[in-house]
C-alpha cells in the first residue's frame, strides 16, 4: 500500500497518510494537513479556551445539575396530579345510569 506524504501546514512536518486516502488528498491540492502533535496542541488550547470561557460565565455545576432535577420534580408533579385527577372525576363510562333502559 502506497503511503504519501504531506508538509504539516502549521510547522512543516511530514505527515504520512496512507492508501487511497492519501492520493486524493494529494492530487486534490488540499494543503491544511496537521501532523499528530500540532492537531493535539490545538485541541488542548481549544479545550483549555473553552472551559476558561465556561469559568468566567459562572455557570456552576450545581446550577447544571438543578435543571434535570427541576424537570424532573415537574414530572412526578404532573404524573401524580394527572392520577389524582383521573381518581376524582369519573368517567362517562364509569358513571351509573340515571334511569334503566326501557329495554329491560
Amino acid at each position: 500500500m502506497p503511503v504519501f506524504s504531506l508538509p504539516c501546514s502549521s510547522c512543516g512536518t511530514p505527515v504520512e497518510i496512507p492508501g487511497r486516502y492519501g492520493f486524493k488528498l494529494k492530487n486534490a491540492g488540499v494543503t491544511n494537513t496537521l501532523c499528530t502533535q500540532c492537531r493535539q496542541g490545538a485541541f488542548v488550547a481549544s479545550r483549555r479556551d473553552n472551559i476558561s470561557g465556561q469559568i468566567a460565565l459562572g455557570t456552576r455545576p450545581d446550577q447544571r445539575r438543578l435543571i434535570p432535577f427541576t424537570a424532573a420534580v415537574a414530572a412526578l408533579a404532573l404524573l401524580i396530579g394527572g392520577v389524582v385527577w383521573r381518581s376524582a372525576v369519573p368517567t362517562a363510562q364509569e358513571v351509573l345510569p340515571a334511569s334503566e333502559s326501557p329495554s329491560r
